[in-house]
């Protein structure tokens, strides 16, 4: 069994506890956060533009909308290991830079092929998954450059921190891509999306000139070895760790359910609950006034009642929270107040487990793995994503969406059970 000892954290500003607040003098990090929250504003818009792209432009159904959704995640599952493994041996900021410039004149090719008449489904989802595969690379760059740049003992107020950015933005951005999809139409909206990705790189490149080189010796490449002495050793490092290996297994429940539930949400705001653009905007919108609250309070929590205990009363709300979602439909005098509460609970819940969850993560994983740990964790844990997209879609055209939202709840459920021995190992060694 792994020794559950924390590997050595990297340097932090003072000798003592380390404190949320020193996170404003760490270099880069402020930049880092200022990329985040362009990156934010384009993700807000894309996700209520672009399902709406292929609702009205292109007249799609639940089962085509599941197909997209899956699109968007199928490069976890094929390119998560290899970009694992090379975010272990290059500079990781100069590739999240890459990524969003990547991003940006994807989604620009959109709104593009619309105008010429020639935008099909099938762009649309080559479309998606490109930029889905530049959004892995970002958030494993960040993911692997924050614990090196912060020091391991901040990790989680990093993570939280940096949630609160892009949850900030987010609470704008939805509710501006309703109004501009209302006034320029959906596909001209992802020209917004396109922009604030291209400023999102742009941002990188202005906070660190060395080509975009990381401010902290930490996240410099590490010394190559071959990609089967890589591949091994990050497999076995994942799977050998009991901490990490249970996460994983939790994480992979919770996504299965969130891909599921993704791929009907568009359609059952749309169809069964009847809400407009608009309305579907700010819905979105209070998403991200939910995951602004669970990272404002996720350090003060952490730090009175412990990063096990946050973890495990976060997934055991989670399947609560998500049982609003088919309820609202009963209740249509009140289903938009169900569906608000739904968003705001379900995501603080969200950042609140991921922010624990990354804290853990940072914690036991040396720095020379950290790309690898995340690469095979996401094939773990992203790769039945697209899959249950798929699934999703076919059972809200075979069974109803508000019958196939309750799949959603059970799957949410399950995922509390690989953490309840960790948990129980956790209060035993406290006790």
């Amino acid at each position: 069994m792994v020794k559950e000892t924390p590997v050595e954290s990297a340097p932090v500003q003072s000798d003592g506890p380390p404190l949320p607040g020193q996170l404003r003098r760490v270099p880069g990090f402020p930049v880092l956060l200022l990329s985040v929250a362009f990156g934010a504003v384009a993700s807000g818009i894309l996700n209520v533009a672009n399902d709406l792209v292929a609702i009205y432009a292109l007249g799609a159904n639940a089962t085509q909308i599941g197909m997209l959704n899956a699109s968007e995640s199928m490069a976890f599952l094929f390119l998560a290991v290899p970009a694992g493994i090379m975010l272990d041996r290059v500079n990781r900021i100069k590739t999240m830079m890459w990524a969003q410039l990547a991003a940006g004149l994807s989604i620009s090719s959109v709104p593009l092929a619309w105008m010429l008449g020639v935008l099909s489904y099938p762009q649309l989802v080559f479309v998606s998954f490109f930029v889905g595969a530049a959004g892995m690379l970002w958030a494993m760059g960040a993911g692997s450059a924050i614990p090196g740049m912060v020091g391991r003992g901040l990790a989680c107020s990093a993570f939280a921190r940096k949630e609160s950015v892009d949850t900030s933005a987010g609470i704008i951005s939805p509710g501006l891509a309703g109004i501009l999809i209302s006034v320029i139409s959906a596909p001209f909206t992802l020209f917004v999306a396109a922009a604030a990705n291209l400023f999102a790189a742009a941002t990188l490149l202005w906070g660190f000139p060395q080509t975009g080189s990381s401010p902290a010796p930490h996240s410099l490449p590490a010394t190559r070895v071959g990609f089967r002495r890589s591949f091994g050793e990050g497999l076995r490092f994942t799977l050998k760790h009991p901490t990490i290996r249970a996460l994983i297994s939790s994480s992979v429940m919770t996504n299965m359910g969130l891909a599921f539930g993704s791929a009907l949400e568009t359609l059952f705001f749309v169809k069964v609950l009847g809400f407009t653009p608009q309305v579907i905007g700010l819905v979105i919108s209070t998403i991200a006034v939910g995951g602004l609250l669970g990272s404002l309070v996720v350090p003060v929590l952490v730090a009175k009642l412990g990063e096990y205990r946050i973890l495990a009363f976060s997934i055991l709300g989670l399947p609560l929270v998500v049982a609003l979602m088919p309820l609202a439909a009963l209740a249509p005098l009140g289903a938009l107040a169900m569906v608000v509460s739904h968003s705001v609970l379900y995501n603080a819940l969200m950042v609140s487990y991921n922010a624990t969850a990354y804290g853990l993560l940072a914690s036991f994983t040396p720095e020379h793995m950290m790309g690898r740990q995340q690469g095979f964790r996401l094939v773990f844990t992203m790769g039945p994503v697209p899959f249950l997209g798929i699934v999703g879609g076919l059972l809200g055209d075979a069974l109803g969406l508000q019958q196939a939202m309750w799949i959603w709840v059970g799957l949410t459920a399950f995922s509390a059970l690989p953490l309840i021995p960790l948990v129980r190992r956790t209060n035993r060694q406290e006790a």
